[in-house]
């Protein structure tokens, strides 16, 4: 499956589902992806009490946080090979909006989707 392709992002949606609440843990974050070999791509994801509730294809209309990266740095995130806390003191890892909710509150919730995303890259191609 390709990396941000539909089929990669439906795997994605249901591994995430299996992550614990965080009561009060809302947000929209928009994540543009630079230099994929198919051209830019944008990602929705939302969260409702720290639960992935959803991850698509495009861009919010009303985000709390816009993430940008390249796609080499998105990969190596996924695949658990760097951290975005890693990446966003190097600058790969660019953070508009909320700060302190993407930085701190939504550390634990951040790493915790890495965890269950990580063993879904072995089974995903570069584009």
């Amino acid at each position: 499956m390709q990396l941000f392709g539909e089929e990669w992002i439906a795997a994605a949606n249901e591994a995430l589902a299996g992550l614990p609440a965080v009561s009060g843990l809302d947000a929209v974050i928009e994540y543009t992806i630079s230099g994929r070999p198919i051209g830019r791509t944008s990602l929705t994801v939302t969260l409702v009490d720290g639960v992935f509730s959803g991850i698509a294809l495009g861009k919010s209309k009303e985000c709390d946080i816009a993430i940008s990266m390249n796609y080499s740095d998105a990969v190596a995130i996924l695949s658990g090979e760097l951290t975005s806390d890693a990446g966003y003191m190097s600058g790969a890892v660019k953070v508009e909006g909320d700060y302190p909710l993407w930085l701190l509150d939504l550390r634990p919730v951040r790493v915790a989707a890495i965890d269950v995303l990580a063993p879904l890259m072995v089974q995903t191609s570069s584009e």
